[in-house]
């Protein structure tokens, strides 16, 4: 009887394996982990390319779409430009790095200087043009990137009510761009 204890006891020692190790969540393994993520903007340096999807009151546009970040000799500074349609109208940017890492600029190279806030690689943006209001984002992902504008014309505000003492408005959006641009092979 003692041998067949004995055995069994070898048995179970044998076939015990330690609980799977859980994740770490130690400051180096999240420090480790952040390291590994890209970085914005060198990491999505290229040349995107797709179509982009222009709706309207009017109905629904299919434009090519080409989208470049590119460096330039300056380290702060990157081209960043957009071609539009089959004639590939070219809008030649500069997309230039402040001291605040969540705030960029657009220099459209005209005395126009646009404030990019910078999240998570996604740029956000907003500002007005001739009465309206166009808001864009801007992600980036490893082999992509997705755009997206909205328009509303500023004199269409609509007063929604009033909530805690606060006014409360709308722009009803009159148009819609959206893009998803794939990066090509360099």
């Amino acid at each position: 009887m003692k041998q067949w204890t004995i055995i069994a006891l070898l048995l179970l020692l044998v076939n015990c394996k330690p609980p799977p190790k859980e994740p770490s969540s130690s400051p180096e393994s999240i420090v480790e982990a952040i390291e590994k993520e890209l970085v914005f903007p060198d990491d999505f340096l290229g040349i995107y390319k797709g179509d982009l999807v222009n709706t309207t009151s009017n109905g629904v546009e299919i434009i090519p779409m080409e989208f470049h970040l590119l460096a330039t000799s300056d380290s702060f500074k990157y081209d960043y430009k957009i071609y539009y349609g089959a004639e590939r109208s070219e809008r030649a940017y500069t997309l230039i790095q402040t001291g605040n890492p969540n705030i960029y600029e657009l220099d459209e190279n005209n005395g126009i200087l646009l404030p990019l806030a910078y999240s998570k690689n996604t740029l956000f943006s907003t500002y007005e043009v001739a009465g309206n209001l166009l808001q864009n984002s801007e992600v980036f992902y490893k082999d992509h990137m997705d755009f997206m504008i909205t328009m509303s014309v500023l004199k269409n505000k609509e007063e929604t009510g009033e909530a805690a003492g606060y006014q409360v408005s709308s722009y009803p959006i009159s148009v819609m761009q959206q893009a998803s641009l794939y990066k090509l092979a360099q």
